[in-house]
């Protein structure tokens, strides 16, 4: 190879590896009329934004709105038939307005509350915050909670106990679930269904 053919070689390899450190080559003309190559720091590329993140940050913001309102009910009196924080809560009255503030309309009573929305199996790491939870003694439905994630749940129990929170995990409760229903669409998780 000739002087001239390997300086041209040199020149190749040489930029090759300031295009690939971040550098753009600029070509420069000098006094003499050669070309000379001047290395010119790259503008750093825009960070783009991933993508669906503010999907996702709308998702989870309206899982955290549906656990904040149920739990803003704690402690109101039950009262049977009732359905507002005036006048009280049972079961299904408490689902119903919950969900009513984010465009779900559900019947009145636990039973009719367990046949809407999609079924999901009976297992806590399919669950998201804002599923509704079926409980009943052999089959049939009796009662509904508001699941809020880490395998608890709101719903107002019984005459005499006002709203409160509850936990899958406790043996007596668990005994008593009977399965889930998703009524609001989460549409960035898969929903796991339950087997017919």
């Amino acid at each position: 190879m000739s002087n001239s053919g390997v300086r041209r070689h040199i020149t190749k390899m040489m930029v090759a590896g300031l295009c690939a450190s971040g550098f753009f080559v600029a070509s420069v003309y000098g006094q003499n009329g050669r070309s000379t190559m001047t290395p010119v720091p790259a503008r750093p590329l825009p960070t783009l934004a991933k993508p669906f993140a503010k999907f996702s940050e709308s998702v989870h913001a309206l899982r955290d709105s549906v656990v904040d309102l149920a739990k803003q009910q704690i402690g109101i009196k039950y009262r049977r038939g009732a359905s507002s924080p005036e006048h009280g809560f049972d079961c299904s009255g408490l689902a119903k307005y919950v969900m009513a503030h984010f465009n779900v309309s559900l019947p009145r009573t636990s039973r009719e509350q367990a046949k809407v929305g999609t079924p999901l199996r009976k297992d806590v790491a399919a669950l998201k915050p804002g599923d509704l939870l079926t409980f009943g003694k052999g089959r049939r439905i009796s009662h509904v909670g508001i699941y809020i994630g880490n395998g608890k749940f709101v719903h107002a129990p019984s005459p005499g106990s006002p709203v409160r929170e509850g936990s899958l995990l406790s043996d007596r409760i668990s005994r008593w679930w009977k399965g889930a229903r998703r009524v609001i669409a989460f549409s960035d998780t898969s929903t796991a269904p339950a087997a017919n």
